[in-house]
């Protein structure tokens, strides 16, 4: 059986996310046609979580979800970033519960293309 790592690339340069051209190298460098790429600091990458939110949009490393979480007989909203742990090979929540505990969720963007929406969540935090 195959198994496909999706990813989407941001290219700080265009403003953009793409996946044309692009692959990963099994240590995680990036490449594009095939070719190491010198400039690899203008492009980042974010790994599929193998998740949807509940319009069937994909769930990306880095996105900001709203959630709700169910504890002790009440349900609560949450915002919070996707993020990927090295040393558990696992995505959770920044400041949430794990990814697979969450239902209703719902993604409200990312820090690329909602820088201002992404500062009010740092905000939130402090």
């Amino acid at each position: 059986m195959a198994f496909t790592i999706r990813f989407r690339v941001w290219d700080k340069q265009e403003k953009e996310f793409t996946q044309k051209g692009f692959s990963l190298t099994l240590d995680g460098k990036l490449l594009k046609f095939g070719q190491p790429i010198s400039n690899e600091d203008n492009y980042v990458v974010n790994t599929f979580t193998g998740l949807k939110d509940k319009y069937d949009k994909d769930l990306y490393e880095e996105d900001i979800i709203e959630h709700t979480v169910a504890k002790g007989g009440n349900l609560t909203q949450h915002t919070g970033v996707i993020r990927y742990n090295n040393e558990h090979g696992a995505f959770y929540l920044e400041n949430g519960p794990p990814l697979l505990q969450l239902f209703s969720i719902r993604k409200v963007g990312n820090p690329y293309e909602n820088p201002v929406l992404y500062d009010l969540y740092l905000k939130s935090k402090s």
